[in-house]
């Protein structure tokens, strides 16, 4: 079930960080908590939960058309939890928006799944960047 984070969904979040957080360049808990709580409180953040617990969260900016963050849980990956978040997502933007998101480098072993990921939901490669003194990429996702 795909549903809006709510603030008592906080703790269960930060416990599947603890599992997936190395695959974050420059991840800091008390940043990313705070993240949490303002995407929550904007609904800008969504979980799809499973057996009561939450199998992903994706995180966004509406106003910068920005996919800010998307992790799956370990025991619920290859089971299509980002792409039906990513999926409900785009339906709160308008055709001809283009949305972002930044993620690893092509060739980088970090970023083999999630650029799979986004690029099966239709994200195109942009810009190569730094962030966090990481090599990164923008994909843009023309609705």
């Amino acid at each position: 079930m795909i549903r809006y984070a709510v603030k008592s969904d906080e703790s269960q979040i930060l416990s599947m960080m603890e599992l997936v957080k190395d695959d974050f360049a420059g991840y800091k808990e008390k940043e990313f908590l705070e993240a949490v709580h303002n995407a929550v409180s904007n609904e800008e953040a969504i979980v799809e939960t499973e057996d009561g617990r939450i199998a992903g969260l994706l995180m966004c900016s509406k106003k910068e058309k920005e996919l800010i963050f998307l992790a799956v849980h370990p025991k619920y990956r290859k089971r299509g939890v980002a792409k039906r978040l990513i999926s409900e997502m785009s339906r709160w933007f308008t055709a001809g928006d283009i949305i972002e998101v930044i993620t690893f480098q092509d060739g980088d072993p970090k970023g083999i799944p999630a650029r799979a990921c986004y690029h099966a939901c239709g994200f195109t490669d942009d810009e190569k960047l730094t962030v966090f003194d990481y090599p990164c990429q923008k994909l843009i996702l023309r609705l």
